[in-house]
């Protein structure tokens, strides 16, 4: 009897842990069956990997992927991603030896792609507190493509007539030709591709034609709100493919702050 007993509590037992395993198999299979992005095969030009380190620096995330090309880097815009997360992005351009200025740190490869999709990401319902960013984080809608200055932004032309809107409406003779135009600063963004970048405006053009805004690249600093002689040649729909692409440019220009 107690033979039998004790035959009995060790199926018992067995039967209990393999309803355990079992449960516990399940669980471990739930996210993918509960995010199908995750199971879907990664579209052509596209790369997929998990998160093993990240970093924001300048208004751009850091990321080491671990990937079926093996790990590399990846920058893109600032974005919400985490250690363990699983996120996709285009192939990207590769830079050799890219030194970070902001981080203090060089890359001997990393791939600069427009923008990361966190295939691990839970939608959470509007209005949800988790949510909320944390005080002082920056904005993770899109961003605005000229940031205006709220103050007159109008200036004097270095030669009359010689001006934002000129350079716009005489783009196609002006192509590869020198021009010196003054500006008012209204966007700066320092060290991006190896050089500082410059919106400037003069108070001409139309901003509904985006004749009235104008992208300057300079090895020279300037702040928001300085007025600059910038000195460049203009060039046309230059595309840096990391979603820097511009109609119209004024490239590698000496700058001088009034």
């Amino acid at each position: 009897m107690k033979a039998t007993l004790s035959m009995l509590a060790t199926a018992t037992l067995a039967a209990g842990l393999l309803l355990t395993l079992a449960a516990c198999t399940d669980t471990a299979e739930e996210p993918v069956d509960e995010n199908p992005a995750l199971a879907a095969p990664v579209p052509e030009g596209m790369i997929r990997g998990t998160v093993l380190e990240t970093m924001d620096a300048a208004g751009y995330t850091y990321v080491l992927l671990d990937t079926a090309e093996g790990e590399r880097w990846v920058a893109t815009q600032q974005a919400l991603v985490a250690v363990g997360d699983i996120v996709q992005t285009d192939q990207g351009t590769a830079m050799q030896q890219f030194t970070s200025e902001s981080l203090n740190r060089t890359f001997e490869v990393i791939y600069f792609s427009k923008a990361f999709q966190n295939l691990s990401a839970t939608a959470l319902p509007a209005g949800d507190p988790a949510t909320a960013l944390p005080p002082g984080h920056p904005t993770t809608a899109a961003p605005v493509a000229v940031e205006t200055m709220v103050a007159d932004s109008a200036v004097a032309a270095v030669e009359e007539g010689k001006d934002i809107a000129w350079v716009y409406a005489n783009k196609d003779s002006l192509a590869g030709q020198p021009v010196s135009l003054r500006g008012r600063v209204v966007r700066f963004n320092a060290n991006i591709l190896g050089t500082n970048w410059l919106h400037i405006q003069d108070g001409s053009g139309s901003a509904a034609e985006a004749s009235n805004d104008l992208t300057v690249t300079s090895a020279a600093q300037a702040a928001v709100g300085d007025t600059v002689v910038v000195t460049g040649n203009v060039v046309l729909d230059k595309d840096f493919g990391v979603g820097y692409s511009y109609p119209v440019l004024v490239e590698d220009a000496r700058l001088t702050v009034e």
